[in-house]
């Protein structure tokens, strides 16, 4: 592990210590999907040779969203919008209200159709973090903020942190060679989906074209950030191979399936990429953790009775649990063998190795403080000394980001339910992007695809298999059935599944892929 100069235990240089990358609570599937999908489209679905030819994914649409979201992005913008004098601010604000511009007609019917697409799930805080559902590469774009003392809007990070430039990376090039030739498979289906023809594409070129293309916050991109080519970088990190080949076999289940549509497959993968992230970071935690292989599950709980008397439910919200605190120890350990390398590398000023906001780290004064406390480390001080400390830090500070990154994601592809006592279980989208990751092998019987998603994700959902991990004592077999029951039909309802009149229940025969 490289240590740099100071500020080796902040938050975020841990997190990629462990990870390989820094999971954000902000980053959820739509902005981790939009962000991968649009440095895919600004790098046109080639990897760059270089990071300094890196294109940002910071696309505006500023025409665009402010027809989509009835917001002027335009505001406090001058210059020229077409061929007369109107001013980019009252060509957005023409826009936001879905009222004709110059020979323009029924632009309130294409405002809409794109507020139909817009994802709900990114509705929260200010317009400008607020995305459309990935449907094509001219609907995509960028965070933009607007600054309380200032009418117009820039693209900025909001809830894109970074983590979508690598997973891009990680499609793009890929050091295993299976992994790159599936990477290069699910990208080329990519490119087909977001480029195809389409109405809406064509009316948000025509919005964007009215304006200047010499002035910053038209279709001139950005200049790449130090830290998005640092992002991009990390998809060489040996611990994020793991990820890559998952991903890529994943992604190109996903685009190259049978019968969904373009629209479908990318919903599935805006499913899929924070699916595989979150089970990563996990996998890692696990690994960091020294978790003893019977307890490397997820289960899954498809409802039933009241919560007091569905055993499948309880463990569930415990295997929930678990999972979050084995992210919390495992930042704990990271912290800890940190520490102990700074120790045998330098005189080590502690507080300059700390993101000490609002002195939390200052704790007591005197010999009781923790930096205090950590003077005393030596080369001969025992694990246990470091690891104390470094749980004493964990938890006087902002360490908690990846474990919320985890729930984030997982709540944010509909892993997580409930509300005082939160469970995991199967939404139908969930469900489809799992048929649709597993294409290469549809269709299959029930039990054959929970074993698949068991040894893919490490999802739980039969008897079959629960019976290699520390459920078998602890859940009834029957109970279990009844849950692969409960999934079986939850599949057939959403037309994932077929079931046979000899109770054996067919998943995937629409993701089957076709002949080639």
């Amino acid at each position: 592990m490289h240590l740099d100069e100071n500020r080796n235990l902040t938050p975020g240089r841990v997190a990629q210590v462990l990870f390989g990358l820094d999971p954000d609570r902000d980053e959820r599937a739509p902005q981790l999907c939009a962000e991968t999908l649009l440095t895919l489209a600004q790098n046109r679905y080639r990897a760059p040779a270089s990071r300094d030819e890196l294109r940002s994914p910071k696309r505006q649409r500023f025409a665009l969203r402010s027809l989509a979201l009835a917001t002027n992005f335009l505001a406090g913008r001058e210059g020229r919008a077409g061929e007369d004098n109107m001013t980019p601010n009252l060509y957005g604000k023409l826009l936001a209200s879905g009222s004709d511009v110059r020979n323009s007609a029924n632009l309130a019917l294409a405002q809409s159709a794109l507020q139909g697409l817009v994802d709900p799930d990114t509705q929260r805080g200010q317009p400008g973090a607020w995305l459309l559902r990935p449907f094509h590469e001219s609907l995509l774009w960028y965070d933009a903020r607007k600054a309380p003392s200032r009418p117009d809007w820039t693209v900025r990070k909001v809830y894109m942190r970074g983590s979508g430039i690598t997973l891009a990376r990680l499609l793009l090039a890929p050091t295993d060679p299976k992994a790159a030739e599936q990477g290069a498979h699910a990208v080329s289906a990519i490119r087909e989906a977001l480029t195809g023809p389409s109405p809406l594409a064509d009316i948000s070129r025509r919005l964007e074209s009215a304006l200047q293309t010499d002035v910053p916050f038209t279709t001139k991109t950005p200049d790449t950030e130090e830290d998005e080519k640092e992002a991009w970088e990390r998809g060489e990190d040996e611990l994020l191979q793991p990820l890559a080949a998952s991903l890529c076999r994943h992604a190109e289940g996903v685009m190259c399936q049978g019968s969904a549509s373009g629209p479908a497959k990318l919903w599935q993968l805006r499913t899929i990429l924070a699916l595989d992230l979150a089970v990563h970071a996990l996998r890692v935690a696990w690994d960091a953790t020294s978790t003893p292989e019977e307890d490397r599950f997820l289960l899954l709980s498809f409802g039933g009775g009241p919560r007091a008397q569905d055993r499948v439910r309880q463990r569930s919200e415990e295997s929930y649990r678990r999972a979050r605190i084995r992210l919390n120890e495992a930042t704990i350990s990271t912290v800890a063998r940190i520490m102990r390398q700074l120790v045998e590398r330098k005189t080590v000023v502690w507080a300059d190795e700390f993101e000490n906001r609002r002195n939390k780290l200052d704790g007591e004064k005197g010999p009781d403080g923790l930096l205090h406390q950590l003077t005393k480390l030596t080369t001969r001080s025992a694990d246990d000394e470091y690891l104390r400390l470094a749980r004493t830090s964990v938890e006087s500070a902002n360490y908690g980001r990846a474990e919320d990154g985890f729930r984030v994601l997982l709540e944010s592809v509909g892993l997580v339910a409930g509300t005082r006592y939160r469970y995991l279980t199967a939404t139908p989208d969930l469900l489809a992007a799992l048929v649709g990751a597993l294409s290469s092998r549809m269709p299959m019987p029930s039990n054959e695809f929970f074993a698949a998603v068991r040894q893919e994700w490490g999802l739980v959902i039969n008897q079959e298999s629960a019976a290699s991990t520390s459920l078998r004592g602890q859940v009834d077999g029957a109970g279990l059935e009844r849950n692969a029951r409960r999934a079986e039909r939850l599949m057939s309802e959403a037309g994932l599944a077929l079931s046979l009149s000899d109770r054996t229940t067919v998943v995937g025969e629409r993701a089957q892929r076709r002949s080639m």
